[in-house]
């Protein structure tokens, strides 16, 4: 993947003719109009303003009827983690965030409390996929696909990561069979609806999203190059 410099607030990437742009201090007000989808990282609390409509439609039902005690713990776990907006022309379409596991504050770490199963998906390099939300008038199953291949693809190249998961409905559960993740165990919530945690490993998505993979060269300790997504999760 091709990286050229642009402005001194983005680093752009091509990926599948698609600019991506991810800025280390701003949010944009316009995106280039050769590139139909644009990603950026949302570093800081105002930042993150810029998804809180759609925000509030997340559902955060899953968590809860599992008893999973993450509602709390929002801003922690966006400070923890790598929160994603995916913008159209000037307008932010879906926004996702990806959380490290260590910390208990993803949803398969506080399930494992209570159900058990292969814990070695939630070692190193191990994130949780959460908070996908897209805008309701965009909600086709196509460009949400193109949303996560956009994300997910870009998080790849970047991040030392080597493994995916997710705590979700049993219908998520099956698009997220789309991009390479498979169902570890279904279990119920308090209310007797069942959910799905999922699993994939970094290689399975690569696979599936149709994009080669290796692992970032990490940067001399005392001279760390400046790069989209490369810096780490937490400050």
């Amino acid at each position: 993947m091709q990286a050229f410099a642009q402005p001194q607030t983005a680093t752009r990437t091509s990926y599948a003719g698609a600019g991506i742009f991810v800025p280390s201090t701003t949010v944009p007000h316009e995106v280039q109009a050769s590139s139909p989808l644009a990603l950026y990282r949302l570093r800081t609390p105002e930042q993150r303003t810029a998804i809180a409509g759609l925000r509030k439609l997340a559902a955060f039902g899953v968590e809860q009827d599992l008893g999973l005690a993450l509602a709390p713990l929002e801003q922690v776990r966006d400070e923890v983690g790598v929160v994603l907006a995916v913008y159209r022309e000037s307008r932010v379409i879906a926004t996702l965030r990806l959380v490290p596991t260590g910390h208990q504050l993803t949803g398969a770490e506080r399930l494992a409390r209570t159900v058990e199963f292969d814990t070695g998906i939630l070692g190193t390099g191990s994130w949780e996929v959460g908070r996908v939300i897209m805008a309701p008038e965009e909600r086709h199953p196509d460009l949400l696909l193109q949303c996560l291949g956009l994300a997910l693809t870009e998080f790849m190249r970047t991040q030392d990561v080597r493994h995916f998961h997710a705590t979700t409905t049993l219908p998520m559960a099956r698009l997220w069979r789309r991009v390479g993740m498979r169902t570890v165990l279904t279990t119920a919530g308090a209310s007797g609806n069942r959910y799905a945690l999922v699993h994939g490993r970094v290689l399975d998505v690569a696979a599936a999203l149709d994009v080669a993979h290796e692992p970032p060269v990490a940067a001399p300790a005392k001279s760390r190059p400046a790069r989209a997504l490369a810096e780490p999760a937490m400050a």
